[in-house]
């Protein structure tokens, strides 16, 4: 990896490079496309750059180009002002202010049905949750209480061999399950009382509660921004570019999962409470 700092001489959004001066010298920079749709905003035409990229460059749109791992500070000048658009210690300030936060923390974990081995694109399968896990602490991470139950969906064809493989779950467990509308009501009383910020690892999660809420025409129990994807998080921080698996997270601060993961989930939120306390051990 290579540090590059110059100004932008010329930009192709299309094509997702744009060229940098380096002292005399012209040097062509690609960008993902979740590199793109976050900063092509601010790339513009005499903007001074600082990022990190490869330092291995490959034949793109027949140009020498360097891959952009990410972006460290990005400013521009007009005279004596300088306008900072972007600069990741503010990113991980505001990170650090975030994790640090003195309040109650919820760890959600939710497991949807999953389509039929033999299911068939087009078909209209649509998952639902079928199982969640709720474990609550103060701010001094001291658990609080936890929540874990089986949900009936409303289609059960979800309920399959497939589904009941990837949760190690059968039918059975699901006679006493609970109804859409008493999942809504216990997860709704936890948080009208401790008033926590939501902790998911990955956007599903986000997703499914938002599907959930449509479906059953109830009322979403936070705003979006009290629920964090602590995935997304830790990636920003560290700039890492591809997904990173729950129990693979361990392995970033040097430690291994006691158990391995069953995808339950209750288990997958005490996990997920874990990941949080050594990130935030690691920043601290």
């Amino acid at each position: 990896m290579q540090t590059i700092h110059g100004i932008i001489r010329g930009i192709s959004l299309s094509r997702r490079i744009f060229t940098v001066l380096v002292g005399r010298r012209i040097m062509y920079f690609y960008l993902t496309k979740s590199q793109q749709k976050k900063f092509s905003d601010y790339l513009q035409l005499g903007l001074f750059v600082s990022f990190n990229c490869s330092d291995n460059a490959k034949i793109q749109h027949r140009f020498k180009v360097y891959e952009v791992y990410n972006f460290i500070k990005l400013f521009k000048r007009a005279g004596r002002k300088t306008t900072v658009l972007f600069d990741i210690s503010t990113v991980k300030k505001g990170v650090n202010k975030l994790i640090n936060k003195e309040q109650y923390r919820l760890f959600l974990d939710l497991e949807f049905t999953m389509p039929p081995y033999d299911y068939q694109h087009g078909s209209g399968f649509v998952a639902e949750i079928i199982q969640y896990g709720a474990y609550l602490e103060d701010p001094d991470g001291n658990m609080i209480t936890s929540l874990n139950a089986n949900v009936k969906p409303s289609n059960n064809d979800g309920l399959n061999a497939r589904t009941f493989n990837f949760l190690n779950i059968s039918m059975s467990d699901f006679r006493k399950a609970e109804t859409p509308y008493e999942f809504y009501r216990k997860l709704k009383d936890v948080i009208m009382l401790y008033q926590p910020v939501i902790y998911v690892w990955g956007k599903n999660d986000i997703l499914m509660l938002n599907n959930f809420y449509e479906k059953y025409k109830l009322k979403p129990l936070v705003e979006r921004q009290k629920i964090v994807n602590l995935m997304q998080v830790i990636k920003n921080y560290y700039n890492i570019k591809t997904d990173i698996g729950l129990f693979n997270a361990y392995h970033l601060f040097g430690r291994s999962p006691v158990e391995e993961q069953d995808h339950n989930a209750l288990h997958d939120a005490v996990a997920t409470s874990e990941v949080f306390k050594l990130f935030q051990n690691e920043i601290s």
